[in-house]
């Protein structure tokens, strides 16, 4: 076996290479059996309704068939169960139901038949059946909850569907309930799964979650788990190309409609993902679109108003005084109120910013078909107008629009040719002002800015004839340019609001799936899809977009654009062969398949516009242009043998030996093994409920997968150097030949337990992972010119874990129905072997203290602590800490912390706060002031509970609320309030300081207390990481949903069958210890950065984002 694939790219960055491996021939030749496989490239003629299509398999007769239609109900309240998956066992034929319950199915082989339905939170139901030639066989079938899911059909990584009651590993599956504030796959899955965790960054509208699954499997790569649409994978990038802050980066997942998903299953870490291989170990996540079904036409059309709220309780106001008489007349002047000397006044600056957001929603979808072919097609419009918006400020404002199609055909040409083609379509537009850590945002510059600096100056400047009126026009207005909120630096709000960042995407997802039943349980599955995306990114800067005259970037205006094209190709190539052998039942699963990357990024860059009117890069003074080409390959063969024992006991054994062409001309494939085990003791015969055990199953598994470095890691590259006499090359990347994915093997155990007759489900798993080989990167000797950092496999990660899912049905009547719900999941996780010195995570400067340390959880917190009394030193330490009556500054210099009178008696004249230097320590005595472990920023615990309350049948009130625990949080926002004297000082903790402190008529005394508090404020360099930490704890009430079908009558009267009505609200409430913006919001949004570390680890750092909106939404929902 070899590989095929070749990895290329040009950029300014690094020199063109190939690879061309020599296995390449093989895996070509076994992926060209795609191109062989059971495709209606030249579909039969049409089949009459009931015949079998002979034509697709040569010479043989129409087999004799029939159909089998109902309508699958609540066996209880009577109402009707949409997306029941029900199959014909022995067949590639089945269906789902509709949202009226109804399904039909064609080409049923004649004769007795098993009938398998199938729906989570409902008990599974086999109903053998006699089929007749020419006949339709009516079947409508209660279903009864229940709240284990064990017979819940889900499909591994062979691509093929089981039971998840014969796997050992976990295999999670979410289903879109029928009513939550849900408008992307990103808000789907939150808190839903234990152990999958969906970080947002802020308040930005579009903006996308990074998702981790089990915590992180790796110290430099993507922690992102890989992500597959009905079985092809797609790109799952996000972020915007051009900049615009950390945070607001848009997450290609949302690409895909919500309203077309049926349901999403996430594999969970090494052992359920080894068949993925390479760049599995962080889990895998398979969305599946809806399908249709055979019968009429039935639509479902649905509108959606909703408005969005943001908590500015959550934002302290900005605080400041007067020093002198004069400045205090003059603010009265500016503020329209009087301000006096020495009394703090506030201004609320992040409000002016915000105003109430507003969305529309629209959708319809049709699915319907006839003996042989059944479709589904849907499509959704949405547009959303952010809370960040201030048209009196600037133009710049937090918009997004998306248009989104899907179409979905499945073929029966014959009955044992089944044929299904998805399509999807994706057209979005973005535009975002810079937000959070950055210095050019508008909300940053509203954390920033000073309220007693604020000033006319400029508009007196440029018109003298203002003098009189020192340029103001109205209250917090000026006439003309002016700072009308005091900021110091970088620039002011109106100018940061004229900066403006825009997306455009359009996207393109198809596949297709042939199943061909060859003979007698021996089936042969292709599959093959392409994913196409064209995402464009702009940055502007509008000539003269410096209003005030304080920004200093570009002021004659800018361009960035870039453009990224990327296809993704999947080909997969399996064959299938199940048989019973007595008491055994066995299934192998052999298989091909390819994954082939193609990414373009050109971009532009001009700066200096000529004038107003001209803003193209092509018309400004300064011109680069950058490129980027890479072409990847992965491909493997994987085999898998699954056993059964009495339909009770499954064990599976599997393997997938797999390349890249990262790797280069020789490196050898990785073989990735599983191995599980599934027991059902109540499945038994014979088994009888003891104790109110219901059901019981028991599981272990164990398996590996990977992780490759990038396409040109291995390689030495150079990249080109302009000088005064020419072009050149300068060393880049040093190279490592050796260079090999980082394995990460991963253990489960867990059990699932049925009690009360199904009313009550129990369901745990403890799991452990091992990574070894991490690639970590190492700074080698520059003697040779290479300056950067180079990968190596010297590292070593463990984690562990717990999960906890918990399901009951409180009451199941037939005017009411009440179902609770409870997850938690715990982590742990360990750097037990770095290679390396400790590594700060290179992002935001000193401040940001991140760190990949040895002994330590990725991502751990190190930095200053100040002295501390004696008192709350530990037996046996020796470092420096306070004598009773001691404070932690040495005002006299006489290398001694002062007492109360030493520092009094430096008080008795006005000091500011920066003359009150803070007493660091160094605990461990080796000279390092700031390697003190503060804290890490994945919690320990993470979960959900929530609940689904139907009442006649008619109303349905549903809740989520997620919680986690056991993190800290990095308050950066607060410490630059508390501590910068440039950009902060402004909260009204450090003005009441700093007024003690400077005010000639405060006494000695009340400038020591002071200072004492000064000592809990203080922050930023040099004491970086003091003073900026906080526990993050938090529960947020995440999603509630009240749900009313009007009655039939009334629906009648619009020609629908059903008609719904809902109020929907997400992000309600939130209760919290955190005394930050908000303990969700983060620096950095999904892919904000090039360095896959950055993007890992740094987390849980409030950054001048803004906090979690609240959204509600009216919903009219019609089914005809």
């Amino acid at each position: 076996m070899g590989r095929s694939g070749r990895t290329s790219r040009r950029s300014p960055h690094a020199t063109p290479r190939t690879v061309a491996p020599p296995g390449a021939a093989l895996l070509a030749l076994a992926l060209a059996l795609v191109a062989a496989a059971p495709l209606p490239l030249r579909l039969p003629a049409p089949l009459a309704p009931g015949a079998g299509g002979g034509g697709a398999l040569g010479a043989q007769p129409p087999a004799a068939t029939g159909v089998v239609e109902g309508r699958i109900t609540e066996s209880v309240s009577g109402r009707p169960l949409a997306n029941v998956q029900i199959g014909i066992v022995g067949t590639t034929l089945g269906a789902t139901t509709a949202p009226t319950g109804t399904f039909r199915i064609a080409g049923v082989p004649a004769g007795t038949r098993d009938v398998r339905i199938r729906l989570i939170g409902h008990a599974p139901v086999d109903r053998r059946v006699t089929v007749a030639a020419g006949q339709t066989l009516r079947l409508d079938v209660p279903l009864s909850q229940a709240a284990t899911s064990l017979a819940e059909v889900v499909v591994t990584g062979t691509g093929e569907r089981v039971e998840v009651r014969k796997l050992g590993n976990t295999i999670a599956v979410v289903k879109p309930p029928e009513v939550a504030p849900i408008n992307s796959p990103s808000e789907l899955l939150q808190g839903r799964e234990p152990g999958v965790s969906m970080l947002t960054s802020g308040g930005m509208t579009n903006e996308g979650a990074r998702i981790r699954i089990r915590g992180n499997a790796s110290l430099s790569q993507s922690n992102e788990p890989i992500i597959f649409v009905d079985g092809i994978r797609i790109n799952a990038g996000g972020g915007l190309r051009t900049g615009g802050g950390g945070g607001g980066g848009p997450s290609r997942l949302d690409d895909i409609d919500p309203s077309a998903i049926e349901r999403v299953e996430v594999l969970k870490g090494a052992a359920a993902a080894t068949l993925y291989g390479t760049e599995a170990s962080n889990g895998v996540i398979q969305i599946f679109t809806k399908k249709g079904s055979a019968g009429r036409p039935q639509w479902q059309l649905q509108v959606e108003q909703n408005v969005t709220d943001m908590p500015l309780d959550r934002i302290e106001p900005n605080w400041g005084f007067a020093r002198t008489q004069g400045r205090a007349d003059s603010l009265s002047r500016f503020y329209g109120r009087e301000i006096r000397p020495f009394e703090p006044f506030s201004v609320a600056v992040v409000d002016q910013l915000i105003r109430p957001g507003r969305g529309t929603v629209g959708s319809a979808q049709v699915r319907g078909g006839g003996t042989n072919v059944t479709y589904f097609v849907s499509g959704r419009y949405q547009t959303d107008v952010g809370n960040l918006r201030a048209p009196e400020l600037g133009p710049v404002e937090n918009t997004g629009r998306r248009a989104q199609a899907t179409a979905n055909l499945s073929f029966v040409p014959t009955s044992r040719l089944r044929v299904g083609v998805n399509s999807s379509y994706s057209s979005i537009a973005a535009e975002l002002p810079n937000n959070n850590n950055n210095i050019y945002s508008p909300q940053t510059a509203a954390m920033f800015a000073k309220p007693e600096e604020a000033n006319c100056r400029e508009s007196v400047r440029q018109n003298p004839a203002l003098a009189s009126t020192f340029g103001v026009a109205g209250p917090g207005r000026c006439a003309g340019a002016g700072n009308l909120f005091g900021n110091a630096s970088f620039g002011t709000i109106r100018e940061m609001l004229r900066i403006g960042n825009r997306q455009n995407v359009e996207r393109f997802i198809g596949s297709m799936e042939s199943q061909l039943e060859m003979a007698q349980g021996l089936r042969w599955t292709v599959t093959g899809g392409v994913d196409v995306s064209s995402q464009r990114d702009r940055q502007d800067r509008d000539f003269g977009y410096n209003v005030d005259r304080v920004i200093g970037q570009d002021t004659a205006g800018a361009r960035s654009i870039e453009t990224l094209t990327q296809r993704d190709l999947t080909l997969d190539s399996k064959l299938s062969w199940t048989a019973e052998l007595g008491r055994f039942e066995s299934q192998l699963v052999a298989g091909v398949q390819g994954f082939f990357t193609e990414r373009n990024q050109p971009g532009a860059i001009g700066q200096s516009y000529p004038g107003p009117g001209l803003e193209v890069a092509g018309a400004t003074l300064t011109q680069q242009v950058t490129e980027q080409r890479l072409t990847t390959v992965n491909g493997g063969f994987f085999l898998q043998h699954q056993l059964g024992f009495d339909d009770w006991i499954f064990t599976t054994l599997g393997g997938r030996y797999d390349y890249a062409s990262a790797f280069g001309e020789q490196a050898p494939g990785v073989f990735y093994p599983k191995l599980s085990v599934s027991v059902v003791p109540s499945d038994r015969k014979g088994w009888s409920p003891k104790l109110g055990i219901s059901s019981l199953r028991l599981r272990a598994a164990i398996g590996e997968s990977g992780r490759q470095p990038g396409a040109f890691d291995q390689f030495t590259t150079f990249g080109p150097l302009q000088t005064g006499t020419g072009i050149g090359l300068v060393p880049l990347n040093l190279g490592n030949a050796r260079l090999a994915p980082e394995i990460s093997r991963e253990e489960e155990v867990g059990f699932e337990l049925g009690l009360l007759g199904e009313r009550l489900s129990i369901g745990a798993t403890g799991w452990q992972r091992d990574v070894r080989d991490a690639l970590v990167p190492v700074q080698f000797s520059p003697a040779g010119g290479f300056l950067l950092q180079q990968l190596a496999n010297v590292g070593q990660l463990r984690a562990r874990g717990a999960e906890l899912k918990v399901d009951a049905i409180a009451v199941n009547r037939q005017h009411v129905s009440l179902n609770l719900f409870a997850n938690g999941a715990y982590l742990w996780q360990r750097i037990t072997r770095l290679g390396a010195a400790p590594i700060k995570i290179n992002a935001g400067g000193a401040r940001y203290r991140q760190f990949l340390r040895e002994g330590y959880a990725p991502g751990s917190l190190f930095g200053a602590v100040r002295m501390r009394p004696c008192a709350e030193r530990p037996a046996g330490q020796t470092y420096a800490c306070l004598e009773s009556g001691q404070l932690p500054f040495d005002t006299n210099r006489d290398g001694r912390p002062d007492s109360e009178s030493e520092l009094a008696q430096f008080l008795g004249t006005a000091r500011s706060t920066s003359n009150l230097p803070v007493l660091r320590v160094d605990r461990d005595g080796n000279g390092d002031f700031l390697d003190h472990f503060l804290g890490k920023p994945v919690p320990d615990w993470t979960g959900a509970f929530g609940s689904t309350l139907t009442l006649r049948r008619a109303l349905r009130i549903t809740t989520l609320f997620e919680y986690r625990t056991g993190f800290t949080m990095t308050n950066l926002t607060e410490a630059f309030r508390n501590a910068n004297p440039g950009n902060g000082q402004n909260s009204r903790a450090f003005t009441d300081v700093e007024l003690a402190l400077v005010n000639p008529a405060s006494t000695p005394q009340a400038r020591v207390e002071a200072a004492r508090r000064w000592a809990d404020l203080v922050a930023l360099s040099p004491q970086d990481g003091l003073n900026q930490n906080e526990p993050g704890d938090f529960l947020r009430w995440r999603e509630l949903g009240l749900s009313y079908t009007l009655p039939r009558a009334l629906a009648r009267r619009t020609r629908a069958s059903d008609l719904q009505l809902s109020v929907t609200a997400r992000n309600l409430m939130l209760w919290t210890r955190y005394g930050g913006t908000d303990p969700e919001t983060n620096a950095l949004a999904r892919g904000a950065s090039t360095n896959e570390s950055v993007n890992n680890f740094v987390d849980s750092l409030d950054a001048f984002g803004l906090p979690v909106p609240r959204r509600y939404a009216l919903v009219l929902r019609a089914t005809f």
